[in-house]
């Protein structure tokens, strides 16, 4: 899968799971019909959040984006639908290739590490689920987000 398709799938993936969340908490909070929107939603769409901002940050070191770009990609996580906006803003300056830029003898450890990643697919893909669940248990112990 090329970083373009990654990041699109990712971007849909998390503006999809805002609006399947949205959905539940107006039926909670507007509608006060029922919880169980927003208790299936949200924990689907914590892990898409967590994703997309795993991917973004593999995909940002892999591409050479610059730190602010980074920062940047991952706050279109936090208001809704903003993921489709930035992969729409990216895709349009070129910043999402068709292609893996990184390398075994790539100057940085980044470009390095994703290198490794891509050569190890399932390991990475082991460790991609492993920080997911890490990042959504400490997310759940947190609790949810301010006025939630």
């Amino acid at each position: 899968m090329t970083p373009l398709r990654l990041f699109k799938a990712l971007a849909v993936t998390e503006a999809v799971t805002w609006a399947a969340l949205l959905t539940g908490m107006l039926l909670k909070y507007g509608f006060k019909t029922t919880e169980l929107g927003v208790q299936i939603a949200g924990p689907i769409h914590g892990v898409a959040f967590i994703a997309f901002c795993l991917v973004t940050i593999v995909i940002g070191i892999d591409q050479g984006w610059s730190k602010r770009r980074v920062l940047l990609g991952l706050a279109s996580s936090i208001p809704p639908f903003f993921t489709i906006l930035f992969e729409r803003y990216a895709e349009s300056r070129g910043l999402l290739g068709t292609s893996w830029q990184s390398r075994a003898d790539s100057p940085g450890r980044g470009q390095r590490a994703v290198c490794w990643l891509l050569h190890n697919r399932l390991r990475a893909l082991a460790a991609f689920a492993g920080a997911v669940v890490a990042l959504t248990a400490v997310a759940l112990i947190a609790g949810p987000p301010v006025g939630g």
